[in-house]
């Protein structure tokens, strides 16, 4: 009897051993895809910062390229104003040398660096000349002018005649709204 109990006591032994082997094979694989996850999470990391880091330089360029937008439509707005002003003096010019021109109040340009002012009139300068150019040179006003009835006699006769606007508008190729301008300035100049 003695005998066997010693057997029966070496297969608990060898169990034993067994189940430590596969528990640190279990603890090698465990370890083996914590440092997997490490490495992923670590990856992430760096692919997150690289991310995030190109992100910045975009937003950085982005920035740099709205301030120069800003700053061009600033010149632009400067440019702008001194055309406009510039325009205004050359057409208060053409209405004051033409009788049939009525002025128009001119609009208030805006105050701007008299460097800009110097920039803009250098650019405008060859448009300038040839507006100055096309103006006419102020001619003897003749005494005669002719009425409003006496340049658009056709319109006349056939509002005599009694026909619509419409009907006046197609047979002398105006506007209707023009027709009845012309009337209106008929009335106004039979008035006075």
């Amino acid at each position: 009897m003695l005998p066997a109990r010693s057997d029966s006591a070496k297969p608990g032994r060898g169990g034993h051993e067994e189940v430590e082997a596969t528990l640190e094979q279990y603890m090698a694989e465990i370890e083996k895809e914590n440092n997997e996850l490490i490495d992923l999470v670590s990856q992430m990391k760096q692919d997150f910062a690289a991310k995030q880091l190109s992100q910045q330089e975009q937003l950085v360029e982005l920035r740099q390229r709205l301030n120069e937008v800003e700053l061009a439509s600033r010149e632009n707005g400067v440019k702008l104003g001194d055309l406009e002003l510039s325009v205004n003096t050359v057409s208060t010019k053409v209405v004051e040398g033409n009788p049939y021109l009525q002025p128009e109040p001119a609009s208030i340009a805006p105050i701007v660096p008299s460097a800009a002012i110097g920039d803009a009139f250098s650019e405008a300068a060859p448009v300038l000349e040839i507006i100055e150019e096309t103006v006419p040179e102020e001619e003897p006003q003749e005494i005669n002018n002719p009425t409003v009835r006496e340049r658009y006699a056709e319109l006349f006769e056939l509002y005599a005649q009694g026909k619509s606007l419409d009907m006046i508008a197609k047979a002398v190729g105006i506007q209707r709204g023009e027709v009845q301008l012309i009337l209106q300035l008929a009335k106004k100049e039979d008035s006075q």
